[in-house]
């Protein structure tokens, strides 16, 4: 990603930031909020690049000397708060990263930019000791803080800062990137973009799965046979699903895809505009085995099954009762 015009959607969010930029009124701190891939790195990357550029644009211009060190990572004035334990940023790496460092001035430029990827992470200790440094931070910082929940940041903390988000992007804004950047077919495009969810990382990281076919043939079998499961198959059936535990909410995702695709056949027949296409005489059966009733019953359960998951409620128990609702009774759909 090289400029504003790379990243997919968020036109909002680059509006306001290259309106700041033009009118002068960069804020000292920012807060981009929105899910694990939504594209908050590569938005901080590309304000702190143009912050920095050379030509004073509203879009990093890519050639002059700070763009290219910009590029390669190693621009000395824009600084990545990195953190040693997975779950905790603690006040020790904000102190030694940041609060120490934000005094010394440019080495280049006229800014300095820091970036802090997991700002959620911070314990109260770490932000109390960055909310000190908000109060009166020097006139060339900029400190860009990243997180999936501004909720976990203190009120002062937010009130400090400007808060952009990151929004869903449209599946067809995420298939039209795809088919530009990808080799995959047309077929696997529009189930990455679908299963996505608005996020564009995310439709990038299942076309570079390589495991995805085998989760979604595990997904496609179950939910193909569970109406005919005994309890020995559902039991095998949460086995196999327990392969999977560690990514049970891809599994949850794809399931609500396909049991989506059937309620759409079963509404609009061979208008249905479906995911799992090239999956229709299956969509087609199913639409024709349920009912309305237990087509929704299912999602429903879906749901459920996540939040129990979620709240740590017993797997193999939560994957049992969904196969047991998909299972139902057939004769009553």
């Amino acid at each position: 990603m090289s400029s504003f015009y790379d990243i997919i959607g968020q036109q909002t969010a680059i509006d306001f930031l290259q309106g700041a930029i033009r009118e002068g009124k960069v804020s000292h701190a920012y807060i981009f909020d929105g899910p694990a891939l939504s594209g908050k790195r590569t938005l901080a990357g590309i304000f702190a690049k143009t912050l920095l550029c050379e030509e004073g644009g509203v879009n990093p211009c890519g050639h002059c000397h700070s763009c290219l060190m910009a590029e390669s990572g190693n621009h000395p004035d824009i600084i990545t708060v990195t953190h040693e334990k997975p779950t905790t940023l603690s006040v020790g790496e904000i102190r030694q990263q940041l609060v120490a460092d934000i005094g010394i001035k440019p080495y280049t430029g006229r800014r300095k930019v820091y970036i802090v990827p997991d700002a959620s992470l911070m314990n109260s200790q770490a932000q109390n000791a960055l909310l000190k440094t908000l109060e009166e931070p020097p006139s060339y910082a900029v400190i860009i803080l990243l997180t999936d929940n501004e909720m976990k940041l203190l009120p002062t903390l937010r009130s400090r800062s400007v808060t952009l988000k990151l929004r869903p992007v449209s599946e067809k804004l995420i298939e039209d990137y795809l088919k530009k950047n990808t080799d995959s077919d047309e077929r696997q495009i529009k189930i990455a973009a679908a299963f996505a969810g608005g996020v564009p990382g995310k439709a990038k990281a299942v076309i570079a799965d390589e495991s995805f076919d085998s989760l979604k043939s595990e997904v496609l079998r179950a939910a193909a046979n569970a109406d005919r499961f005994s309890m020995s198959e559902i039991n095998e059936a949460v086995k196999k699903a327990s392969e999977y535990k560690d990514r049970i909410n891809d599994y949850l995702d794809m399931l609500m895809i396909f049991m989506r695709d059937v309620l759409l056949t079963k509404a609009a027949g061979d208008d249905a505009k479906l995911v799992f296409a090239g999956e229709e005489p299956l969509l087609q059966r199913k639409s024709e085995e349920m009912s309305y009733e237990k087509i929704n019953r299912i999602i429903e359960e879906i749901n459920t099954v996540r939040n129990r998951i979620s709240s740590n409620v017993n797997f193999d128990m939560s994957m049992e009762l969904l196969f047991l609702t998909m299972k139902g009774n057939r004769e009553n759909g």
